[in-house]
């Protein structure tokens, strides 16, 4: 069969895209460095599948309750008997919080050759983070972080709290000593002032400070019924009481004692080993005196991880067990099919946290066609697909 000059034409122009096009579609060819043998003269690009670290952060609130200095006296002289009647301090656990973090996995680095013959008609965009873990291939995505902050804690000693309320513990006595002398028929009378300082007793400033207390009821009650016939605005009548009642609690609590209250935040972090039965690790110990302990402390209540598989694809990972096992000439990027998990942290009977999570290392690793796909998204933190277009 004769070609015409025109058909001749088009059947050139034809097979000149066809040919551009196959270079830049040149194939893959993906080699994991556990099982390749990669010559160091070749071209290529590095990359890693992520394995995750579970983070697991336990908030704990300490809540401290100081004695008041007159609190021996409160039903005595106020008629109080709910009163801080020693210093405690006490822990428990406020919220226990799992993330999921995300690390280069060391079994899972790969190396894409590159073919030098198609340097100059392929264009390959590939995405990846600081660490090397894989994002995207025909498509960069920016991977942005969050980072978590620390609560503050914070506080005065316990011998400070009631400081700036306590009465003068020093009391001064003032006596007259009148001494005679007779001289001859004349009687001198001499005076002699003698200062003296004794301490007050706790009995004594506890009644003064009750007494004050008293008095604070008694000026607020006269604002309030008008009885010193001054006309305030409602607004200076409202700041009065309020200063007048923010003084009386301030004296209340020489009675009946102060407390604080602090939260502080503990992290720690664990990453899952493959494993068919799943994972129980011990993070630390927990007592309700003494707050979050090490794990190998002989008191306190264990605080434990357990992480168990759920539904497990049996089918799948033979499938892919015996993918991995053909031999092919070439492949395209391994990726992960992370497995689904059910996270608990327990205190004895206590489930503090439970969650279903995707754990990466727990499930399969497979790879894609050498070719046949323009653009792919994967997850920089499970190491799975999330996007995939094919040509």
């Amino acid at each position: 069969m004769k070609l015409s000059l025109e058909n001749f034409a088009k059947y050139l122009v034809f097979s000149l895209l066809f040919f551009h096009f196959t270079e830049l579609k040149a194939q893959l060819n993906v080699i994991p460095f556990s099982k390749g043998v990669i010559s160091p003269e070749m071209d290529g690009i590095i990359y890693s599948l992520p394995r995750n670290i579970v983070c697991v952060e336990i908030s704990v609130v300490k809540t401290e309750l100081f004695k008041g200095p007159y609190a021996d006296y409160a039903a005595k002289y106020l008629g109080l008997t709910k009163v801080n009647a020693e210093n405690v301090t006490r822990y428990s656990i406020d919220n226990v919080a799992v993330t999921m973090l995300a690390e280069p996995d060391p079994e899972q680095q790969y190396f894409i050759a590159l073919n030098p013959k198609s340097k100059q008609g392929t264009a390959i965009n590939m995405a990846l983070s600081e660490n090397g873990i894989i994002s995207g291939f025909s498509e960069v995505k920016n991977i942005s972080t969050k980072s978590a902050s620390t609560a503050k804690s914070s506080g005065s000693q316990p011998n400070q709290m009631f400081k700036d309320l306590l009465q003068p513990t020093m009391l001064e006595k003032v006596d007259t000593i009148v001494r005679r002398i007779s001289v001859d028929t004349t009687t001198i009378e001499e005076k002699i002032i003698r200062r003296s300082v004794s301490e007050k007793s706790a009995d004594q400033m506890a009644r003064e400070t009750a007494e004050a207390i008293r008095k604070i009821d008694e000026n607020i009650s006269n604002l309030i019924t008008g009885y010193q016939e001054v006309n305030y605005s409602k607004e200076s009548l409202e700041f009065m009481i309020s200063e007048l009642r923010k003084t009386q609690n301030e004296y209340l609590s020489l009675f009946k004692g102060n407390s604080r209250i602090s939260v502080s935040k503990h992290k720690f972090y664990v990453t899952p080993q493959p494993s068919e039965e799943g994972l129980l690790e011990s993070l630390c110990k927990f007592s309700v005196t003494t707050g979050i302990l090490p794990k190998n402390s002989p008191s306190g209540e264990s605080i434990n991880l357990t992480i168990t598989p759920v539904n497990r694809n049996k089918n799948l990972a033979e499938f892919a067990k015996q993918r991995d096992q053909m031999t092919k000439k070439n492949r395209g990027l391994y990726y992960r099919i992370p497995q689904q998990t059910r996270v608990s942290i327990s205190s004895g009977a206590n489930v503090l946290f439970e969650n279903i999570e995707l754990i990466s290392q727990l499930g399969i690793v497979t790879y894609l066609p050498a070719s046949g796909y323009g653009e792919v998204v994967i997850n920089p933190v499970t190491g799975a697909i999330s996007l995939i277009s094919i040509n």
